[in-house]
């Protein structure tokens, strides 16, 4: 049977192609074929995820692009490009490519067609198991031989491994290097198995895992010291592949969950590479780091799950003039997690979990497509209300260079008027590249948007920080508001911080009013907007445009 890599070889040849592209999140497979250079191989892995990645989640047929650029204002790619997104339920799960030298002809109907049938047997074969990857089995598949064999077994014990920087050799030698490595590491992982029945998998990309029956722990723990000694001496191409593995053990319970001792193990291998890199750890139950690990990464999980199944869900609480506060004129978008139940989770208690396995870029896009999507039918209406929606940015999307780029060209491809946005950022988002940051805030100012700084205060440098970003808006830190009236530091605080907003003519929000009572004090400092349960907890946002446009909105109806 073909491999994949043969069906995209074949692929290249029957199209007239410079390269086929895979590249599928979902299958666990990213790959070139013919293999690029170095020098090819960083552009077309940023063409796939930058660009035929995002279109292929946006159509379900084949598309020609005979031009095409990374980001907005870079130079057009020397590609012609054909891609094919490939669909499981009527949703996307990866895309394939096919591209051409700009100089030659332009791909046609019957390319597409041939591309078409060839992504249903990609898919077919990433479906099936190995795939060509050194008979290393599908995480279906495991999870299915676990089940048939531990049954026997006395003990059984799952390695996680996780290969360092592999992307220090993409970046290095290209893509082609990188690929290699993780066959020849597959090889090798196969190779380490004993013959009792023993089962290993390729996770994804550069992750493995074994499942070793009849082995206790510490027979686990010494075959994956065997087998992170044998990956730091991994040659390829005659040379020393200079790459190292964290890998993390623990044990199958009889009767247990695999997929239970599976993430205590990559939990394991996430506190060998905090711990250093380049070792193994055992799950130990009693280590409070791990726990938290451990715990970090069912959170991650569980926003992963999300954003794949479509179980997010955009609110909107409203923000008040204090002048006027029976009439509500910003709102803030805020994101929910739909629960199995039904219900609605707020994603807060999933953030900490979602910047450490860098998912808060994945979210912000989310949130912004979107928005925009649900704004423009209602954008002139809307904008004749004099309404603005404030979307939250993390310092992981200010941190990327093409977000800007990204946002520019949904709110153009939407139609919605850029003046309808408010985007929000707290000062630590802002400070991890503060470059990136103020580059985001004149590109949203070029499309008429407003800029906000969240929870301002709560910083020891806000006021430098203050005066680097040309806002418009500052949120006084809840945590000033509370007590306002009760605590005279909690006051002086809140009043100082008005007089510089006036100074510098910036508009000030104070979040979390609660009562009359502080709203009240507030409005006698000088603050001229609040947010919180006095006028109204997060609704659905479809609701609460509804109710907006049907002209019934109030304070009391916004509480819910």
């Amino acid at each position: 049977m073909k491999s994949t890599e043969d069906v995209l070889r074949s692929l290249a040849t029957d199209l007239q192609s410079a390269h086929v592209v895979l590249h599928s999140p979902s299958l666990f497979a990213e790959l070139v074929m013919p293999a690029p250079s170095a020098a090819d191989a960083s552009s077309i892995d940023s063409l796939a995820r930058h660009v035929l990645w995002p279109m292929a989640q946006k159509g379900n047929v084949a598309q020609i692009l005979n031009r095409a650029r990374l980001k907005r204002g870079a130079p057009v790619l020397p590609y012609r490009i054909l891609l094919c997104p490939m669909l499981s339920e009527n949703r996307s799960v990866g895309v394939l490519a096919a591209l051409r030298n700009h100089t030659q002809p332009i791909f046609s109907s019957d390319d597409a067609a041939t591309l078409t049938d060839a992504s249903a047997r990609v898919q077919e074969l990433l479906g099936r198991g190995s795939a060509g990857h050194s008979g290393l089995l599908r995480r279906p598949d495991l999870q299915s031989e676990v089940a048939l064999r531990s049954q026997g077994a006395d003990v059984v014990s799952v390695v996680y491994a996780d290969l360092d920087q592999l992307h220090a050799i993409n970046e290095v030698a290209g893509f082609a290097a990188g690929d290699e490595v993780i066959r020849a590491v597959g090889r090798l992982w196969q190779s380490l198995l004993d013959s009792d029945g023993s089962v290993a998998s390729r996770l994804s990309g550069d992750r493995y895992a074994a499942v070793l029956f009849n082995h206790s722990l510490s027979q686990a723990r010494d075959w994956a010291e065997r087998a992170r000694d044998a990956i730091s001496r991994l040659e390829t191409r005659g040379r020393r592949s200079r790459i190292t593995a964290s890998l993390g053990v623990a044990s199958l319970p009889r009767g247990g969950e695999f997929e239970h001792t599976l993430a205590a193990a990559e939990t394991a291998c996430r506190a060998a590479k905090d711990r250093g890199r380049n070792r193994v750890e055992i799950y130990e139950s009693a280590d409070v780091s791990m726990m938290r690990r451990h715990e970090e990464v069912h959170e991650s999980r569980v926003v992963l799950e999300a954003l794949e199944s479509d179980r997010l869900a955009l609110h909107a609480q409203p923000i008040v003039a204090l002048a006027t506060p029976g009439i509500a004129s910003h709102y803030e978008i805020l994101l929910r997690l739909r629960g199995v139940d039904g219900g609605f989770l707020s994603i807060g208690d999933y953030l900490k979990a979602a910047e450490r396995y860098q998912l808060l870029e994945q979210l912000d896009r989310w949130v912004i497509e979107h928005t925009l999507s649900i704004l423009a039918p209602r954008a002139a209406q809307l904008r004749a209300l004099g309404m603005r929606f404030a979307i939250n940015v993390t310092g992981q999307s200010l941190s990327e260079p093409d977000f800007a780029d990204f946002v520019r060209a949904e709110v153009e491809r939407r139609g919605v008027p850029g003046s309808l946005l408010a985007f929000e950022f707290t000062e630590t988002a802002a400070v991890k590249n503060i470059a990136a940051t103020q580059r985001f805030v004149a590109e949203m100012g070029a499309l008429g948007s407003r800029v906000a700084l969240d929870d301002f205060g709560t910083g020891l440098s806000s006021l430098v920080h203050l005066k680097e970003l040309a806002v418009q808006q500052i949120k006084i830190d809840g945590q000033f508001v509370l007590d306002v009236v009760t605590d005279t530091r909690s006051e002086a605080l809140v009043r100082a911080l008005v007089q510089i907003a006036e100074q510098l003519g910036l508009d000030t929000v104070a979040e979390f009013v609660e009562t009359e009572q502080v709203a009240t004090h507030l409005r006698k400092l000088g603050v001229r907007y609040a947010q919180g349960y006095l006028y109204g907890r997060a609704q659905p946002l479809e609701d609460t445009l509804a109710a907006l446009l049907a002209g019934d909105w109030s304070p009391a109806a916004a509480s819910g």
